[in-house]
């Protein structure tokens, strides 16, 4: 895990957000409940009841956020009482609210 951290342009910072994810060639019907995890300006973490493969486009929805993502790792969650999967995405584009977005990820600002 230090690699990967190593790697990181941006801090992550801890969160707990109920987000909205679908992918990008589905419709908003087939959006999934989940809880992003972790947050920086670069990317997220979120725990979620999908499994979306790596290289998949997604579209997240977070306070008051639209933002445009591509899973980059997501692999079941160990140790839970129900199927879950924790997935890393690296954040394309903000569509809407980028300064909700700021805030989220440079809370100290």
């Amino acid at each position: 895990m230090s690699d990967i951290t190593n790697k990181r342009k941006h801090a992550r910072l801890s969160a707990n957000h109920v987000i909205r994810v679908w992918p990008i060639k589905g419709t908003k019907e087939e959006d999934e409940t989940s809880r992003m995890v972790d947050v920086s300006e670069g990317g997220m973490c979120f725990i979620g009841p999908r499994y979306f493969p790596p290289g998949t486009m997604v579209s997240i929805e977070v306070a008051e956020c639209r933002l445009l993502a591509e899973v980059r790792r997501c692999q079941m969650r160990e140790y839970s009482a129900h199927v879950e999967f924790v997935t890393g995405v690296q954040i394309h584009e903000v569509l809407d609210g980028p300064e909700n977005w700021k805030a989220l990820t440079n809370p100290a600002d």
